[in-house]
């Protein structure tokens, strides 16, 4: 595979990685809001309490649009990655058409016609 491939691969892999890093804070965070909000009812919440509770969700908000853009920029690659691989085999298959072809011309231009062996045993020639 060529250097880019590989390249685009281990971009991939970091993206993977990234994504799933991201998912975790995202599940934490709304873990967090979810006990927090089973522990106190709206009366006995005061108003700081609701500002860290929007601003935790607001958090949650641009970690999951962070989240969506990786996997686009994922599935971005794996496309790239994939075109990439299919244009080689393509290009293998060509390479190996046209080698097998120069193996059989270069095989037929080998073989000389057999000639009638003219022994001294043969009648027709004196």
């Amino acid at each position: 595979m060529e250097t880019t491939g590989y390249q685009d691969i281990s971009a991939l892999e970091k993206s993977v990685a990234n994504a799933g890093s991201q998912l975790y804070t995202m599940a934490h965070k709304l873990h967090e809001v979810e006990r927090s909000l089973e522990q106190t009812t709206m009366e006995q919440m005061d108003e700081m309490e609701v500002l860290e509770l929007l601003e935790s969700m607001s958090e949650v908000t641009n970690e999951y649009q962070n989240l969506r853009k990786d996997i686009r920029e994922v599935q971005q690659l794996q496309r790239d990655v994939s075109s990439s691989i299919r244009y080689q085999m393509r290009s293998m298959q060509q390479t190996f058409h046209t080698l097998k072809q120069r193996i059989a011309s270069s095989q037929k231009g080998r073989k000389k016609p057999e000639k009638p062996l003219t022994g001294h045993g043969d009648m027709n020639n004196p």
